[in-house]
């Protein structure tokens, strides 16, 4: 099992598996030890960690105590050219998304989200694709945030009219490997993307 959170484009990997680790720097997860490798990793001094554990599942729950964790979730749309829906807002192209509200389904988040910043009909949900882990700062408090993604399908190919909230300031069909995307985006959506390759073809059916 292997996890990957992102302190902007900077991961910290926990994983059972030492291949992962690449030529990142690796470390025995210990308790004691994670803050001030955080902060390291924070400062620059890290291009990434590799946190190695035999029970990634069980550091995993201690990793947690060093966030506050907010649950979201968000979608992948894909129209029948086989392009996919991305909002900019604040210099980035990003994938709708958001909290995830009381008693919502992480299905439910994902289709509201999606309605609320894109206006477009409620696309079709495909496939479940897990999650991505951010981590960021909100005053004193270090956050991070797991999104739950679901790969969806919509029927529309034409220009996209931007609601106009939430700080969007516009709507395109991009195709994954477009090269806006290369710089002005977050890294784990660029992770994200790799995994998610839908042809035309199979968003028509």
């Amino acid at each position: 099992m292997t996890y990957k959170v992102y302190f902007d484009r900077r991961p910290a990997i926990l994983s059972d598996n030492p291949n992962e680790a690449g030529d990142l720097a690796f470390y025995h997860f210990d308790f004691a030890n994670v803050p001030k490798l955080l902060f390291r990793l924070e400062n620059g001094e890290f291009s990434g960690l590799f946190f190695y554990h035999p029970k990634p599942e069980k550091a995993w729950k201690h990793f947690l105590r060093f966030f506050d964790v907010i649950h979201a979730a968000g979608g992948v749309i894909v129209n029948p050219e086989g392009r996919i829906l991305f909002l900019y807002r604040r210099g980035i192209w990003d994938l709708p998304k958001g909290k995830t509200e009381p008693g919502e389904t992480p299905e439910n988040t994902a289709l509201r989200e999606v309605v609320e910043e894109t206006g477009i009909e409620p696309p079709v949900i495909l496939k479940d694709l897990g999650n991505t882990y951010h981590v960021f700062w909100e005053g004193n408090r270090r956050k991070m945030k797991i999104t739950r993604w679901f790969l969806m399908k919509s029927e529309i190919t034409g220009p996209l009219q931007n609601p106009g909230h939430e700080g969007i300031e516009k709507l395109e069909w991009l195709a994954p490997d477009d090269i806006v995307l290369q710089t002005a985006t977050y890294a784990s959506t660029k992770e994200l993307l790799a995994g998610v390759r839908l042809p035309p073809e199979e968003a028509k059916n």
